[in-house]
């Protein structure tokens, strides 16, 4: 059996860590070299270990740099010996830092990297040696019988029983927002498994630090440690319209009854409770008094009596709003933006509601926003939502559009929908749930108070026929995830020597689930030029709507007009936005479908005008989520130390490109 690297990545701010030691060569016009075939994207590469970099090629002395550092490419000349050299630069800006040879670096065509899914449901991702063994590996006909013989194996010893498996995904989760972290992606292969799943097969590089050699107590004493700091944070947002009054005192009388378990527990601090109501907008409809309102914000109610004290603010309004659906999605932004998480391992919103949601494109929309790019920004805080909808008959009419949008706002990686009916808005059905998902957070964190990991529920498990156990067995699994993700903040990795190796972005056990993400790290000038194009698109839309046949003809000659490229002038025969030159070349060529780059002007006059407006609505509500990505200040990465920064990245999951 061979020794198993753990997999993980690293970032190198390359200017701070060797700024100052090689002199920035070049003026600020010089820019790196264009990619072959290519108008705006630039050559770069990732370094090897004991790469360095220095002043004039063949010069045997410089400055060490780490592993997958990231360098755009200026020069590359060919040395006495007839190696070939490369002259690197930190950003694109100019700012040149040395010469490196070609052999220790290695070529990087697109920005793609890896980040590691969510752990609900699913096992730690294997890196194989190569492609052909880990296909061949993922289509024997004994796949589930080796797999557990290798994880059994890795277990035990922390050892591979087989030698095409080099490497593996930590024990505790690796979030990429917290502690920015580098996959790159050398190449990448959608494959069809024997399942009949779609999966992507990538090839990465990476950096690893391999385990102890003993599986030792000492990991289990560290894993204990970490765990009693375990702590979670239940809040719930309510819909606070008129028909509301008996659902708002029923989750009160949850959260009080819930209280005194933990107190009776010893595990006061430990589950905190808070309060998000919402209405509507009063500067459009008189005597609502609030859009949202955090009545109790979760790191001020250490106790139920605190709780209470500030629930009690919140009741029914007596006044009605505009519309039947509500803007529920703005109560959920509230609680996802305006309440600090970071303390928080388990992190739960539970929405209340006997309504739909205005979608992005309804008028009275405060966030512009559906729930698809809700749930996308909830996930990026690792933040899970709970819908608890309220089938009242006075809203039968609105049930399934309600229906739908809770299902795809409530689905959580490898746990799936979290979204509960309470059928003719049953009271006592509504309060035997909140009993259920509190009494589960509850048992969650008393596991980790005791320094145990929560065991997640099995795959096998059937779904409940009681709705209150399905939705704690849902919830049993989601804390698992939790924990793990809490422990990987809480755990530090080093990382030496490079790797490379290939990995499927699907949980091998268990192909339905997701375990690897496919992110693009934008510049902030690339994400400025995508959401451009997406307002260009959906303004020529909304200009043609009374006539959606000139379309296409109205955005060729907008395509024209903004660019900067004599031939795009001529490009009157262009029949899809891709072929229109519209959206940046970043996107060409990544491993996903993009709807927007395929679209043609066949399929456009095709479509019916409900699919031509949701095409647009789709389009627009993806232009906020991408404001919100420049605005998250915290999470752009400077790569150049901040030197360029039109030249800082965002790690862009692939689901949310258009």
């Amino acid at each position: 059996m061979m020794r198993l690297a753990v997999l993980i990545g690293r970032a190198a701010a390359c200017a701070v860590l060797i700024g100052g030691l090689i002199c920035a060569t070049a003026s600020e016009a010089r820019q790196p070299l264009l990619m072959e075939g290519k108008k705006t994207l630039f050559q770069r590469v990732l370094t090897r270990p004991g790469a360095l970099l220095v002043p004039e090629p063949g010069e045997p002395a410089g400055v060490p740099v780490p592993p997958l550092s990231i360098f755009y490419v200026y020069d590359r000349v060919t040395g006495a010996d007839g190696e070939e050299w490369l002259e690197l630069g930190a950003n694109s800006a100019g700012l040149v830092r040395g010469w490196a040879p070609a052999a220790v670096t290695i070529e990087w065509r697109q920005a793609l990297a890896l980040s590691f899914a969510n752990p609900a449901g699913r096992k730690p991702v294997l890196f194989f040696r190569d492609q052909p063994s880990m296909l061949d590996l993922v289509e024997a006909e004994d796949l589930p019988e080796r797999l557990a013989d290798i994880r059994a194996a890795i277990a035990q010893s922390g050892l591979s029983s087989r030698p095409e498996v080099i490497a593996r995904e930590p024990d505790t989760f690796v979030d990429i927002r917290e502690r920015f972290y580098l996959l790159p992606i050398l190449s990448a292969d959608e494959t069809i498994l024997a399942s009949g799943f779609r999966a992507k097969s990538v090839e990465v590089a990476a950096v690893s630090a391999a385990p102890p050699e003993a599986p030792a107590e000492s990991a289990k004493a560290e894993q204990r440690r970490g765990l009693q700091d375990f702590s979670a944070a239940v809040v719930f947002v309510i819909d606070a319209s008129t028909s509301m009054g008996p659902y708002i005192a029923a989750a009160r009388e949850a959260v009080a009854r819930i209280y005194a378990r933990i107190e009776s527990s010893g595990l006061s601090g430990k589950v905190r409770f808070g309060l998000v109501g919402y209405r509507d907008d009063p500067a459009s409809v008189k005597g609502v008094e609030y859009l949202t309102r955090i009545f109790v914000d979760p790191a001020e109610a250490a106790d139920g009596k605190s709780f209470l004290a500030q629930a009690s603010e919140l009741e029914p309004s007596e006044v009605s709003t505009r519309s039947f659906e509500e803007d529920g999605l703005a109560g959920i932004m509230a609680a996802v933006e305006d309440i600090d998480w970071s303390r928080y391992g388990g992190r739960y919103i539970v929405f209340i509601t006997d309504a739909s949601s205005r979608g992005g494109a309804h008028p009275f929309s405060s966030t512009g926003l559906g729930p698809e790019q809700v749930r996308e920004r909830a996930l990026q805080d690792h933040v899970a939502l709970y819908a608890l909808h309220l089938r009242t008959p006075e809203g039968s009419k609105d049930h399934a559009t309600a229906e739908r949008q809770y299902r795809t706002l409530s689905d959580y990686p490898g746990v799936g929908s979290l979204y509960f009916p309470v059928e003719a808005g049953d009271v006592e059905l509504f309060r035997a749930n909140v009993d259920a998902l509190a009494a589960a957070v509850v048992d969650q964190v008393a596991s980790a108070a005791r320094g145990d990991l929560a065991a997640g529920a099995s795959d096998a498990q059937p779904q409940a026929a009681d709705q209150p156990q399905e939705l704690r067995r849902k919830a049993q699994k989601l804390g698992h995830a939790m924990q793990l993700i809490w422990l990987g903040r809480a755990q530090k990795t080093g990382a030496p020597p490079l790797i490379r190796g290939w990995a499927l972005d699907r949980d091998l056990d268990n192909p339905a689930v997701q375990a690897l993400e496919v992110r693009v790290l934008l510049t902030k000038n690339q994400l400025s030029d995508l959401q451009s194009a997406l307002r260009e698109i959906v303004t020529v839309g909304i200009a043609t709507e009374t006539s959606r046949s000139r379309f296409f003809d109205q955005l060729r000659s907008a395509v024209a007009a903004l660019s900067r490229d004599p031939n795009q002038v001529g490009k009157s025969d262009a029949a899809s936005l891709q072929e229109l030159g519209l959206m940046g070349e970043y996107l060409e060529g990544l491993p996903y479908r993009s709807r927007v780059l395929a679209l043609d002007e066949a399929t456009w006059n095709r479509w019916s005008i409900g699919e031509q407006v949701a095409f647009l609505d789709d389009l627009a509500a993806r232009i906020r989520l991408y404001q919100r990505f420049h605005d998250d200040v915290d999470n752009w990465i400077a790569l150049d130390g901040g030197a360029s920064p039109g030249d800082a990245v965002y790690p862009v999951p692939l689901s949310a490109l258009p």
